[in-house]
Formats: C-alpha cells, sequence, structure tokens
C-alpha cells in the first residue's frame, strides 16, 4: 500500500474508531439519563397530588435523541447530538495532562438540556425560544465535563477527575431543574408591546399568546428577537 493510504488506515483504526466508540457510549449514557428522568418523575409526581394538585410532572420520551421532563410550567428538553466532538487548540481541554496523555480522550459526544416554558411545546408556539442550559461532554473513557450556566459549569468542569455515573447525572438533572425553577418568565415594559397587527392578534388566537421566552417576556417582532 502506498503511503497515504497507510495514513487513512491509521486514521480510521484509530481516530474514527475512538469516534464511534464514544457515540455508542454516548447513546448508552442517554438512556440511562432517560431512566434518570423517569425516576424523578416517579417520585416527584406522587408527592405533589395533595400538596400541589394542580402542578404536573411529566416525563416524554421523544425517541432515540430527544425525551422531555415537565414540571409545572416549565420542561427540560434533553437532546443526544448524533455527531462526535473536538476542541479548539485554546480550549481548556487540550490544555490538561489528562489529554495530552492520550489525545483520543478529546472526542466527546455531547447531550443538550434546554428550558423551554412547558406552554410553549403545549401550544406549538414554533417562535418561542428555549435556552441552553447545560451541554454534557463524554470521551471515551466515559469522564465527563459540563458547559453552561452555574453551578453545573461549575461543580463538573474537570474531564479527568469527573467519572459519568447515575448518580452523576440525577446531580446534573436536578441542578438543572432548580436553575429553571428560579428563571422566571419577566412581564416586558408596557411600551414595547403598546401595538400589535393583525397578523399577531391571529396568531396569538391562534397559538395561544405571543412567542415567548423566559429572557425575552414576549416579544413582537423578529427583530426583538435577536435583541
Amino acid at each position: 500500500m502506498n503511503t497515504k493510504i497507510n495514513q487513512i488506515q491509521e486514521i480510521l483504526c484509530k481516530k474514527s474508531s475512538t469516534k464511534q466508540q464514544v457515540f455508542r457510549l454516548t447513546q448508552d449514557i442517554f438512556r440511562d439519563l432517560k431512566m434518570v428522568l423517569r425516576d424523578v418523575e416517579a417520585e416527584l409526581a406522587p408527592n405533589l397530588v395533595n400538596d400541589a394538585p394542580h402542578v404536573e410532572v411529566k416525563y416524554s420520551d421523544k425517541g432515540d435523541f430527544e425525551a422531555h421532563l415537565k414540571f409545572s410550567g416549565d420542561t427540560l428538553v434533553v437532546m443526544m447530538h448524533t455527531n462526535v466532538f473536538d476542541f479548539d487548540e485554546s480550549h481548556f481541554v487540550n490544555n490538561s495532562a489528562y489529554v495530552k496523555e492520550d489525545p483520543l480522550r478529546e472526542f466527546c459526544g455531547m447531550i443538550q438540556i434546554y428550558n423551554f416554558l412547558s406552554d410553549s411545546i403545549k401550544y406549538n408556539r414554533d417562535n418561542d425560544v428555549g435556552y441552553l442550559i447545560a451541554r454534557v461532554f463524554i470521551n471515551k473513557d466515559q469522564h465527563f465535563f459540563v458547559e453552561g450556566k452555574r453551578p453545573l459549569s461549575f461543580l463538573y468542569n474537570d474531564l479527568e477527575k469527573n467519572v459519568i455515573t447515575p448518580q452523576a447525572l440525577r446531580s446534573i438533572i436536578e441542578e438543572a431543574m432548580l436553575f429553571c425553577l428560579n428563571f422566571d418568565l419577566m412581564a416586558p415594559p408596557v411600551d414595547s408591546i403598546n401595538y400589535i397587527s393583525v397578523e399577531q392578534k391571529n396568531f396569538m388566537s391562534h397559538s395561544s399568546g405571543m412567542p415567548t421566552g423566559k429572557r425575552l417576556g414576549f416579544v413582537m417582532s423578529s427583530e426583538q428577537l435577536d435583541t
């Protein structure tokens, strides 16, 4: 075989094989994460029947790569990306002794956790926005780190020391839920919503509200969505 074919074969046997390993591992961990979401529903829902009978906690499986956990007005949307990721040279992962010892450790699968308003999903408000709470990166050795909102990014920022376990997944979900519950929908200034178009009125009638996101309150135009 010529030199280039040798190089291609080596890359396929090392890098590409590692990426396939990481993808399958991330799938297994995502299935474990779904079990955690089910457990949270099973634990919380019965305890709310008497004290908060109108507060719903409900798990929904949306296929191989997505799951939802609704808790009252908030919904966690948990999604597994089907690709495996590397990081920029300046990223802290690439500067760790752990990765320098074995560069294949830098390739990670990714699970994303978003916060949506439950009504956004219930009423199919396509223009509503959700907010990324956390990205969980997992490598071939089942080590992980989290990027996202504090305290998650603070608690889990050491790829070398953090090993993914059901307990770690439970902690991540609990912290994400607490973040959502403390991140409230804010009413926008009245001057920003002192008129609507007929199109917007019709949209409100059809979807039970204007396009809405927690940080935005609700918005009147696509331009305001970008601010």
